[in-house]
């Protein structure tokens, strides 16, 4: 038997059933096998999933995962308790726990044709939408954590978002300290946005790896890409006044931007992977 369940906002660790059949809730995908390790520098390609393993043993995991299922706990949802839902999650195949977050837009409520049977107009019924492919997906078999998009599972598994957390504002203004920084026209730590404080707390680690002849060819490196953004030769600083100034400062840190071979054409990589060698 697979089931279905919902979480209610506000209920801690309560859950509660929606239906149970034979048939599968949700149709896992071929392409499971095809995991990356979460990266922020990443975009997956179509058939590819960001996976966290021995997913039980992170503090990202919730009881739901580690208890055995039973259903007799969980009691009948109400008609009307529907807009009250977090996420709802499939107990399937005895192993796998699917998971779809909850938006008012899952809920149709429209004049609608029912095409089963003799057509018929159907009024005032409401109906959910289950997507084709969940948010996320856990094998109990393989302890793993399968998702598309961080922010589509955050509601569902709260600390994961440190996965893809942001610097905080100490962090922030001890980059923007940096020996290599001047700022200039009243930019400081209040004026990045959440889009560059999390590349801040991406290029933190690689700063952290860098020797000293390293930094002068990351250096050497942006100016060469980032010809606008500028330079002092003799206090050896860039100078930051905007948050354009610093986005590109740290995609040059970051080695974002490169020069195609054929054609001579510079380009900037929004999506990065290490390769295997």
């Amino acid at each position: 038997m697979n089931y279905l369940i919902a979480k209610k906002k506000r209920t801690n660790n309560t859950f509660f059933l929606v239906l149970s059949q034979e048939d599968k809730i949700y149709e896992l995908p071929i392409d499971l096998q095809n995991i990356k390790n979460y990266d922020t520098n990443y975009k997956l390609e179509d058939d590819e999933w960001f996976g966290v393993t021995n997913f039980s043993e992170t503090n990202y995991c919730i009881p739901l995962l580690i208890e055995d299922f039973n259903s007799a706990e969980h009691h009948q949802i109400g008609r009307n308790q529907y807009n009250l839902v977090k996420f709802f999650c499939s107990f399937q195949d005895n192993d796998d726990y699917c998971f779809q977050r909850f938006t008012l837009g899952n809920i149709i409520n429209k004049k609608w044709i029912s095409l089963s049977g003799e057509p018929e107009i159907k009024i005032n019924q409401p109906i959910l939408i289950i997507k084709s492919i969940p948010d996320a997906i856990y094998k109990k078999s393989t302890d793993t954590l399968y998702f598309k998009n961080l922010s589509d599972v955050k509601s569902i598994f709260p600390e994961i978002i440190e996965l893809y957390r942001e610097a905080t504002d100490e962090e922030t203004e001890t980059f923007l300290n940096s020996d290599f920084i001047t700022l200039n026209g009243g930019f400081d730590k209040s004026k990045v946005n959440t889009a560059n404080r999390k590349r801040v707390a991406m290029v933190v680690e690689t700063l952290a790896n860098l020797e000293g002849e390293d930094k002068i060819q990351i250096h050497n490196y942006i100016r060469k890409y980032c010809p606008d953004l500028e330079f002092s030769e003799e206090r050896g600083k860039f100078t930051i006044s905007n948050e354009d100034n610093l986005k590109n400062l740290i995609f040059g840190i970051e080695q974002r931007f490169y020069t195609t071979l054929v054609g001579n054409e510079r380009r900037l990589a929004n999506s990065i992977s290490k390769l295997i060698d």
